[in-house]
């Protein structure tokens, strides 16, 4: 009966949500035996026959990199480390952290991170390489993980870095404590989110984001399914001979899944009203079934003036903001309920289901019943 050892860190909704994908994994496997006890290494550790991991310290990963058994890590804070790894997809964070951002009508963009770790550097990464294009400059503040935990730090240093950006300005915060703590300090020293500084975090830690004044958006990311991917790493290591183990180098990586906007980012920024005018409108109306001639009824300008514009702002046009809205929505649909795909297809406001498959399949690289089977929060 292979013992399976959790150092997750079940202190956040991140290393429970992971917890959960290896439970429901392991339901399929009945002569499994899984222990979970927090993240740090213990006296309490049972001689497992495998880990999986939150390793948040080069130390960490030394430590379990030198065990002579299966080990997969699902922080991937660092590279090099020789084992195992179940991560978020960073880059394809970022990049969709842009998108949204931009679709505001933002021209200026900075980023707050966690120094030193691989998986907030991958996302400033997939958010420059979106952006940098059209905007040369994206100015970042990173600081320790520790550094942005600890509420009693002073933090001038953040006070001030956020006093000398352009407003407004959006902001990516490489995880929702990055987040909180920016708009702690926006509110410190007088600025406005979101209409100075719109902040969007990563991980949707529900609580910390509701409680947050304003409300934080953020990227929600698959955890469940990392759990799930971590869980199955390690199956198939286990049944490897035992003097294979040690060259095992496997890791797959699983997109984010869909951007949660509360009053952080309720904004439309942008110095042509007529972009204004349109974010707005589609924000309120691009789940009804509507398409790019019902949004022109609606506009001071005709559909070749708002095509132009619209492109120029934002990178895209109007029809594809359109279905960028559609798409956020549908995947909260097939995310958190049930609903048959052809009901999520037209709440979204996709009135032909060809069309849904096909615009869900070139943005995710899957079909929707996939994309679900691999991204329900709560099945």
């Amino acid at each position: 009966m292979p013992r399976i050892q959790l150092l997750l860190g079940l202190d956040d909704a991140f290393g429970r949500a992971i917890a959960r994908g290896v439970i429901r994994y392991a339901k399929a496997k009945p002569d499994w035996k899984v222990y979970g006890y927090g993240r740090l290494f213990t006296g309490e550790l049972a001689q497992p026959d495998g880990l999986i991991v939150r390793a948040e310290t080069p130390e960490e990963s030394e430590r379990f990199s030198a065990m002579n058994i299966p080990v997969v890590d699902v922080a991937c804070a660092y590279p090099g480390t020789g084992l195992m790894e179940a991560y978020n997809d960073d880059e394809e964070t970022g990049r969709r952290g842009a998108a949204y951002l931009r679709s505001l009508g933002f021209q200026s963009f900075a980023f707050g991170g966690i120094e030193g770790t691989l998986w907030s550097r991958r996302r400033f990464q997939g958010y420059f390489e979106f952006l940098h294009r059209d905007f040369s400059l994206i100015t970042q503040f990173e600081r320790p993980l520790h550094w942005w935990r600890d509420p009693a730090l002073d933090r001038t240093d953040l006070k001030q870095w956020l006093q000398s950006l352009s407003r407004p300005t959006a902001l990516f915060a490489a995880n929702d404590i990055v987040g909180l703590r920016i708009i702690e300090s926006c509110k410190e020293v007088g600025l406005s989110v979101p209409s100075d500084i719109s902040v969007l975090g990563v991980d949707d830690e529900d609580l910390l984001c509701e409680l947050a004044d304003p409300s934080l958006s953020s990227i929600r990311l698959n955890c469940e399914g990392i759990g799930m991917v971590a869980a199955e790493l390690l199956d198939k290591a286990l049944n490897q001979q035992s003097d294979s183990i040690r060259v095992l180098n496997i890791e797959k990586g699983l997109h984010p899944m869909h951007i949660v906007e509360r009053e952080s980012t309720q904004t439309v920024i942008h110095s042509d009203p007529l972009v204004v005018q349109t974010v707005t409108w589609l924000r309120a109306n691009a789940r009804k079934h509507i398409d790019v001639r019902d949004l022109v009824i609606n506009l001071p300008a005709s559909r070749r003036t708002v095509e132009k514009r619209i492109r120029k702002a934002l990178g895209c046009s109007p029809r594809q903001l359109i279905e960028q809205y559609r798409l956020e929505y549908a995947k909260y649909l097939l995310a958190t309920t049930n609903m048959p795909l052809d009901s999520v297809a037209q709440s979204s406001g996709f009135t032909v289901i060809q069309r849904f498959y096909s615009v869900f399949k070139k943005s995710e690289g899957c079909t929707p019943a996939i994309w679900r089977r691999n991204n329900r929060k709560n099945p």
